[in-house]
């Protein structure tokens, strides 16, 4: 078991990693939350369901990690670091993606909790429907109706920013 589970938390490091970033902001803080969390999992290994897919619940850990990362950084109130621009692309594109980026997800951190989550699991995470209903221990059918609340909500948020255009897809902002 001491080998599936040293495999398993290898395996979910770097799509942990994702999650953490989303979470956190910060490339270091994200890679150190990754770090502990697969500590943590390493420790609590004796707990962990065999039945069960591993990534859910090594997410559960990671997120609470970087929950309690968060809780601590308002109080000191610390910083975020931005992207790094990626060589090849024109400034213009590359701001105009930036903008679009940050709209989305000041966006995003508008979603209540519940909505808010459901999109990192899917669209950040991709993770299937399945593994969102393990993570959120809820059935399959309330996953993907939360889904589509969250999606919707989000395209409402969208509509009404006006640093977020709809253009790409030829639609007109509402």
């Amino acid at each position: 078991m001491t080998e599936t589970i040293n495999q398993s938390i290898q395996d979910a490091l770097s799509r942990a990693y994702v999650a953490a970033y989303r979470l956190l902001g910060n490339h270091d803080e994200s890679n150190d939350a990754c770090q502990e969390a697969a500590a943590r999992a390493w420790a609590a290994r004796e707990r962990y369901d065999r039945s069960k897919p591993f990534y859910p619940w090594f997410y559960r850990i990671l997120k609470n990690h970087c929950l309690d990362r968060l809780k601590q950084r308002r109080r000191v109130d610390g910083d975020t670091e931005k992207e790094p621009v990626e060589p090849g692309h024109s400034a213009e594109a590359e701001m105009m993606h930036q903008e679009r980026s940050e709209a989305v997800t000041i966006a995003i951190t508008r979603l209540p909790e519940d909505l808010r989550e459901i999109i990192e699991l899917r669209h950040f995470q991709e993770l299937s429907y399945e593994e969102m209903a393990s993570i959120l221990d809820c059935p399959t059918g309330t996953v993907m109706s939360r889904l589509y609340r969250a999606r919707k909500a989000l395209r409402k948020i969208l509509l009404q920013s006006p640093d977020f255009r709809f253009e790409s897809r030829g639609e007109e902002k509402k």
